[in-house]
């Protein structure tokens, strides 16, 4: 039986999926990912909610954005040898 999710672990999975949005559309890295993640871990709630509004902005910026058709997106990753 587990137990109900917290107001802040739905935050913080709320973040989460912000985050996994942003570095589906090249906007962030892994790295990037992870430190947004512990900067969120370690801020007081209204810091918190300041970083995410943040966040939201640049996924907004990406969606009025889009790249242009001719340019394919380009995935970070591990380049093959």
């Amino acid at each position: 039986m587990s137990s109900p999710q917290t107001e802040e672990q739905a935050k913080l999975q709320a973040l989460l999926k912000l985050l996994s949005e942003l570095q589906s559309k090249g906007k962030i890295q892994g790295a990037q990912f992870r430190e947004y993640r512990d900067l969120w871990m370690k801020q007081q709630p209204n810091d918190r909610d300041a970083t995410v509004w943040q966040l939201k902005q640049l996924n907004e910026k990406v969606a009025e954005n889009p790249p242009p058709a001719s340019e394919p997106h380009k995935k970070w990753g591990r380049q093959k040898l």
